[in-house]
């Protein structure tokens, strides 16, 4: 029997790579002349950054950045000589990540981007890239990527003194202006990916503000604040770079950040498919006789490019089974065999959040699933 385990990481529990690892050690208890392959993938979002570097053993380099609230952390970001040559990777969420923020600082108008702007300059000036991959997913803020522009050199005026450093969702009403040209100048020559794991608008009741601010800790008054700073700022950034911008795909990812990668000239892509294309994924799954991928909460925003459904697609068309063994999973999940995932296994009831003590039974709930899933190997 050939299985492919190709998880995303399990926010809260493990990353991709871990999960692959355990996963495959609890099947061979079972099925010891199994042939396993492992393929940690991601979509975007958190942990993009190890499970490129890691398959593609390029390096990553540690400095430091401010996360979203301005406070200095460590960080990475990636080199790799990925398909094009001299690429730097910088995943958003290595500085502005909502992992990094307790639920009771989670505040999309205080948050900002600036720390991912730290890493885009550092790499840019020490490592002299030809391409720039910035993957948005996992970000803790709204703030229409004023604070990465901030950081990386653009000129802002505004009715009201600014902070030279660490604008945020709430400064977005005073903006009057912003020159670009001053980070023009500093990326020039390099090509510029955002790597999304949503295709969400900047506006509306599916954007940036109303749909992904609830889940960073905006109240309802926070919302429609945010909502109406994005409105904003869109209106002077597109002036700037000469886009529409609020009508570009993808122009919500990260909280806007789309938005500002777009008026800097970059391109948006699923970030699925560039690191699928990366690994080799499609190569890696035929002659396979099921595929387990997984995350951490399956729930309906999975079904917006993340990287399961992703999996279970490319497993269906290639027409082999698909397992999800998730953190958790959501009610009312009546489209998963649609998407290739005909059985879903949660290790528990709720999602895990911060310091859960449900942690320490992990290994223990993989141990029952695997042995549960392989009792009988002729169900696949």
């Amino acid at each position: 029997m050939k299985i492919l385990i190709a998880p995303d990481k399990f926010k809260g529990i493990s990353t991709a790579q871990e999960v692959a690892e355990m996963l495959r050690n609890q099947i061979q208890k079972h099925l010891s002349d199994a042939q396993i392959r492992l393929c940690p993938v991601a979509d975007g979002g958190e942990g993009t950054l190890i499970s490129i570097i890691y398959l593609l053993k390029g390096k990553t380099i540690s400095t430091t950045a401010n996360d979203s609230l301005m406070r200095p952390k460590q960080a990475q970001f990636g080199i790799a000589q990925l398909p094009e040559k001299d690429t730097a990777i910088i995943e958003m969420a290595q500085a502005s990540g909502l992992f990094r923020l307790a639920p009771e600082e989670r505040n999309p108008l205080e948050a900002t981007s600036y720390g991912t702007g730290e890493l885009v300059l550092e790499a840019v000036k020490k490592h002299n890239p030809r391409h720039l991959r910035i993957s948005l997913g996992g970000s803790a803020m709204v703030d229409g990527g004023i604070g990465f522009l901030q950081a990386l050199g653009a000129v802002i005026k505004s009715k009201s003194p600014l902070p030279p450093k660490g604008l945020s969702g709430k400064h977005l009403p005073l903006i009057q202006a912003i020159d670009l040209e001053p980070v023009r100048l500093l990326l020039k020559g390099i090509d510029i990916i955002g790597l999304v794991d949503v295709q969400v608008p900047l506006l509306g009741d599916h954007g940036a503000a109303r749909f992904f601010g609830p889940l960073k800790g905006a109240t309802p008054a926070m919302v429609e604040e945010l909502e109406k700073g994005l409105y904003h700022f869109e209106g002077i950034l597109s002036k700037a770079c000469g886009l529409l911008l609020k009508n570009q795909k993808g122009s919500g990812a990260a909280g806007g950040m789309g938005m500002a990668l777009l008026a800097l000239g970059g391109r948006l892509e699923s970030g699925f498919d560039f690191v699928a294309q990366t690994l080799k994924l499609e190569e890696q799954m035929k002659g396979c006789d099921l595929v387990i991928t997984g995350e951490g909460l399956l729930d309906n925003s999975s079904r917006e490019g993340k990287a399961p459904v992703a999996v279970a697609q490319m497993a269906q068309k290639m027409g082999i089974p698909c397992i999800a063994i998730v953190g958790a999973v959501a009610p009312e999940m009546g489209w998963l065999k649609e998407v290739g995932i005909f059985q879903v296994l949660p290790l528990f009831d709720a999602p895990i959040l911060g310091n859960d003590p449900r942690k320490l039974e992990v290994p223990h709930r993989f141990a029952e699933i695997t042995a549960s899933l392989f009792k009988d190997r002729q169900a696949f």
